[in-house]
């Protein structure tokens, strides 16, 4: 009985409400004073309980010529009532969570004091706050994304919903993949490399959905530009595993606009998919 006064107590009854309860599925048509003298409670609480119970629908009350006595309705009538009362509850409280953040949310640090604001943040070592920064950063933007990639691997090649969105409202999103010999892909739930030759042949699928692709063969950092405003640079390290390397972000215009600079030079001198290929293939043919 303990084990169930307790369950009883955790769905939102109070300790002697869940006495009461329990008291009213052991016996039928007990008096107020029976029930309040098996629930160790005393009556008036009990009274004041029955009275709640029935207003409830979880008991019936019955007149008798002397006394008014209580009895426990279907059970299983009870249960749809205590459950259909805990989903309306959880729904209601879902609406006002969410209609609060929403509200909330336009608001974040918009009101930050101007000695307040920091222009530089450093993330360490690899976490979830990561990529969750880089959504924030670049569902703030609107207009531009330039990213340089020393991709390592591929877990999917579709195309996101926000991708499409972004660029279907006017933003440009220019991308220069580093092309590596140990680059591996998800296939059946294992990691396998698949090479140069593979990735040219992802990128060709999803050719200009994603933005505009370039291929590099050497990329020194990872580096992310957001309307040429912030820089997210994630810093790469041979020596340091890619858990425990460190990411800057730079809120910075010029120093924004000069690796805004440094990115179109780059992207000048790399190689659209096709044209790297036919590249690849000569160095290799000439070097077998």
């Amino acid at each position: 009985m303990k084990e169930i006064v307790q369950n009883l107590e955790a769905l939102g009854f109070t300790n002697y409400e869940s006495r009461v309860f329990c008291v009213l599925f052991e016996g039928n048509l007990l008096t107020a004073s029976e029930i309040a003298k098996k629930a160790e409670i005393a009556r008036s609480s009990a009274y004041d309980i029955l009275k709640s119970f029935t207003e409830k629908g979880i008991c019936n009350e019955i007149q008798t010529s002397s006394v008014a006595k209580y009895e426990i309705i279907d059970p299983k009538v009870v249960q749809d009532k205590i459950e259909k009362e805990i989903h309306d509850t959880y729904m209601n409280k879902t609406t006002k969570l969410k209609d609060s953040f929403d509200k909330l949310t336009p608001i974040f640090k918009a009101k930050e004091l101007e000695g307040e604001k920091v222009d530089v943040e450093l993330i360490k070592g690899f976490n979830k706050h990561r990529s969750a920064k880089f959504m924030q950063l670049w569902e703030a933007s609107t207009k531009e994304l330039l990213l340089m990639n020393k991709l390592e691997v591929m877990a999917d090649n579709a195309i996101d919903e926000f991708t499409a969105n972004f660029l279907k409202n006017g933003g440009v999103i220019k991308t220069i993949y580093e092309v590596s010999e140990n680059f591996r892909i998800n296939e059946g739930g294992k990691w396998i490399v698949a090479g140069p030759e593979k990735l040219i042949e992802m990128l060709d699928e999803v050719k200009g959905e994603g933005g505009e692709v370039k291929l590099a063969k050497k990329i020194y950092q990872n580096m992310a530009i957001f309307d040429r405003k912030i820089v997210y640079i994630s810093l790469v390290d041979p020596t340091v595993s890619r858990y425990n390397r460190s990411d800057i972000i730079v809120k910075n215009q010029n120093f924004a606009e000069s690796m805004a600079e440094f990115f179109e030079q780059s992207w000048g001198n790399a190689d659209k998919p096709e044209d790297f290929r036919d590249k690849y293939l000569g160095d290799n043919k000439r070097d077998n």
